[in-house]
């Protein structure tokens, strides 16, 4: 659209919402502006969508070749955060797929929503402000110097209407979750016959992999808003309509009915008040988290059989274009997202024969050391979780805050020192209590994602026992330095991680 209200024209700006783009707060998110005719100076207003009051009023004069560029991250910094403090125990209910509002959860401080504003400055004088059409949306994650814009291909589904049935949608480009995970297999590796379980379970963009215990707590978040093609799909494929959660046993899967969770405002999540209604998705709905650990899924929900489980991400589709006798009413069976695989670490059940029978689930206790579970911010601005499992150290440093006091009792019949009396008194002492964890063996992809835990600002922890015991505690990490290591160069190979509570220990008064 053109400016008709001034003579300054915007030929840059970060990634906008008109073809459900997005962009990342900790880079450059420049704005350039040309055009000044008769003004000295280029006005520039950033508002938070909904709001008319402006967040930043910025004023820059012409450079050499006649514009003005502006970079505003550090103005869109202050209005993201890490997830809420609650996320990471993200839960379904006792009463399994009933409704429930706490399986999926939107953005929240993770994302703002913003307008552009500008105008000509000419002697003090402001106005008038055109205001781009486009809302923009910035995310709690970073990106390099260089990327100018962010790509956000690889976050968002290209989806268009099929040319021979055009109800029907061809999905072009799959998507990956907003995760720096990328232990990532073909859905043709995975033995389970996803492709014919349910008229199939195809993504294109493969399946990622994580392993877990059964105590351990999880969440993935997903950029739900679709890139419509050309011929545009139907109006409904707007983003994420539901999740799939199939479960496998080591003999293949389990029932031919996996479990559905509506991406509803009912179970969380939304905009949809009900499955298919294609609401149009901005602000907070942009992006979705579901609870996806086995610790995080409701009581008795997993099969004692269960050796791991899958969690697809569908969009809309007409019933007619998936026809199949256990297809859910317009459920897509393709993933336009990666499926989320996830592992339960268990042992295998043998007969007198050495037939296997079964299996036994573990959890934190079934190991020679408790385990210590990390979630932190990943450099997308949301969750990634490990766990470790072997070796931990746990160390407490106190510093005490000592004064000397005379020990003579001055107002007695006499002259008296009690041997009990204390000279050297501490009146305050702080407690820090460091740890250090190792994992055990990993792979590359494993390697990998460690490096975002290293870099992370907002990193906890949860421990399988003690004091926190199953709680979410804010941890520093201490030792920040990370050495890459892989198959290749180190064979079997190790982390520890040192890290100390971020709240010191209170004491008492000497």
């Amino acid at each position: 659209m053109a400016n008709t209200v001034n003579n300054i024209n915007h030929i840059q700006v970060p990634n906008s919402q008109l073809n459900g783009a997005f962009d990342m707060a900790y880079g450059p998110n420049a704005i350039t502006l040309e055009g000044l005719s008769t003004g000295d100076k280029y006005a520039l207003r950033i508002f938070v969508t909904g709001n008319p009051d402006p967040i930043a009023d910025i004023r820059q004069t012409p450079n050499r070749q006649g514009r003005a560029i502006f970079d505003i991250q550090n103005v869109l910094q202050a209005y993201v955060g890490p997830q809420v403090n609650t996320i990471d125990s993200l839960h379904w209910s006792e009463s399994g797929f009933v409704a429930q509002n706490e399986r999926l959860a939107l953005a929240g401080p993770t994302l703002v929503q913003y307008q552009i504003s500008y105008a000509e400055e000419n002697g003090g004088v402001v106005g008038p402000f055109y205001t781009i059409p486009d809302n923009f949306t910035a995310i709690a994650g970073s990106k390099q110097y260089f990327q100018v814009p962010f790509d956000t291909d690889p976050y968002r589904p290209l989806i268009e209407g099929d040319d021979s049935n055009p109800t029907c949608s061809v999905i072009d480009r799959a998507a990956r979750p907003l995760s720096d995970n990328n232990w990532t297999i073909a859905d043709t590796e995975t033995g389970d016959n996803l492709l014919t379980v349910r008229g199939g379970f195809p993504s294109p963009a493969g399946i990622d992999v994580h392993n877990v215990f059964m105590d351990d707590q999880c969440t993935k978040t997903f950029y739900q808003k679709v890139e419509r093609g050309n011929p545009a799909p139907l109006q409904n494929v707007e983003g994420i309509d539901a999740f799939y959660i199939l479960q496998c046993s080591y003999t293949g899967v389990i029932g031919s009915n996996p479990a559905l969770v509506a991406n509803i405002q009912a179970n969380g999540g939304g905009p949809n008040t009900a499955l298919g209604q294609g609401t149009a998705i901005g602000g907070p709905f942009q992006t979705i988290t579901i609870a996806t650990g086995p610790a995080n899924i409701a009581a008795g929900f997993i099969a004692p059989t269960t050796t791991h489980y899958y969690i697809v991400p569908v969009v809309y589709s007409p019933a007619s274009c998936s026809p199949d006798a256990q297809q859910q009413t317009n459920i897509m069976n393709e993933a336009a997202w990666r499926i989320q695989r996830y592992n339960i670490a268990h042992n295998k059940v043998y007969d007198a024969q050495g037939n296997i029978t079964g299996i036994e689930q573990l959890d934190a206790k079934c190991n020679d050391y408790a385990h210590i579970q990390f979630a932190w911010q990943n450099s997308l601005g949301y969750r990634d979780q490990f766990t470790f499992t072997k070796r931990v150290n746990h160390n407490t440093k106190t510093k005490n805050n000592n004064f000397l006091k005379g020990t003579a009792d001055y107002n007695g019949a006499s002259y008296n020192v009690d041997i009990q009396d204390r000279g050297s008194t501490t009146y305050s002492q702080t407690i820090a209590n460091d740890f250090v964890v190792q994992s055990d063996y990993m792979n590359d992809a494993e390697s990998e994602l460690l490096k975002h835990l290293y870099q992370s600002a907002e990193v906890k922890v949860r421990f399988a026992e003690g004091p926190y015991a199953n709680q979410w505690v804010p941890v520093v990490i201490t030792k920040t330095t990370y050495n890459e290591k892989t198959y290749r160069k180190d064979r079997l190979f190790q982390y520890t991680v040192n890290f100390r509570l971020a709240s010191n220990t209170k004491s008492m008064r000497g």
